[in-house]
């Protein structure tokens, strides 16, 4: 193994710690900035006008966060991709003499383990979030429009 080698794949695997970290934080921002946004618009605004702004700008604010998170899911698995490629092939040429695992076998064999994913939750999660706050701002438009 080369110092490159070994530089581009700890870099790769900071990266992943890096993105890994990012996707289960940012829902909870998400659901702290969505309930922020819910008690300023219903607690301390009374007008129509301005709580309707208000929950449409979070709104977008959680689909600016909701991209953001399938963006850091992608290159996740990309460095996944990447570092797997590259323990099988130090494997193969004997530079290493196992593979690191990511995945804990006993839970894997769990048939309902294989139909959830943590990060299919967070995704579900944060849709449901931003259709909730669109969802009230147009209500809210609706009745100002009444």
């Amino acid at each position: 193994m080369s110092e490159e080698e070994i530089a581009q794949y700890n870099q790769c695997s900071e990266d992943w710690r890096h993105y890994d970290n990012a996707i289960w934080q940012m829902p909870t921002v998400a659901i702290t900035i969505a309930s922020a946004i819910l008690a300023v618009a219903y607690q301390y605004v009374q007008e129509l006008l301005p709580r309707t702004v208000i929950l449409f700008f979070g709104g977008l604010i959680l689909l600016s966060i909701t991209v953001e998170l399938i963006k850091h899911r992608l290159f996740h698995d990309q460095r996944t991709e990447f570092l797997s490629e590259t323990e099988k092939d130090w494997v193969a040429s004997n530079r290493v003499k196992r593979i690191i695992k990511r995945k804990t076998t006993e839970i894997q064999q769990l048939p309902w383990y294989r139909k959830v994913r943590g990060y299919k939750w967070l995704l579900i999660t944060m849709i449901i979030s931003t259709l909730f706050l669109f969802g009230l701002s147009f209500y809210n438009l609706h009745l100002m429009l009444k």
